[in-house]
């Protein structure tokens, strides 16, 4: 973790790491690992940081993560069931609104309302 904002650093098996979120230099948790494990079994650290290999998350197959997926909700797909109301668009002073309410938060908090010009696309 970054000394100063504790973001988490990436790995590297240089000495000093560069933080990605604020820039700090941090001295690599993994080389000081590695040199200290070196000097107990008498070899060479170079040796050891070699062999390191880094994967990311999608170098392994995952059925979750193939399901994700950046999508609205089906209510807010097709505007052309939307019931409609007469009100002004903001944008084109049309007559006609359509709209559409969803439960977002908490069943203690109210409804979000979504309002679609049909004239515009304004949303």
């Amino acid at each position: 973790f970054c000394n100063v904002c504790g973001d988490t650093l990436p790995i590297s098996t240089q000495k000093k790491v560069k933080c990605d979120c604020c820039g700090e230099l941090n001295t690599s948790m993994l080389y000081a690992s590695l040199c200290y494990s070196a000097q107990r079994s008498f070899e060479p650290a170079d040796t050891l940081l070699i062999t390191v290999s880094i994967s990311s998350t999608n170098d392994f197959p995952s059925a979750l993560r193939d399901k994700r997926a950046v999508t609205a909700p089906t209510a807010l797909v097709s505007t052309d069931t939307w019931p409609s109301i007469v009100m002004q668009c903001q944008k084109c002073s049309s007559k006609e609104i359509r709209y559409t309410t969803l439960q977002l938060r908490g069943a203690d908090e109210g409804i979000t309302v979504f309002y679609f010009c049909p004239t515009c696309s304004s949303r």
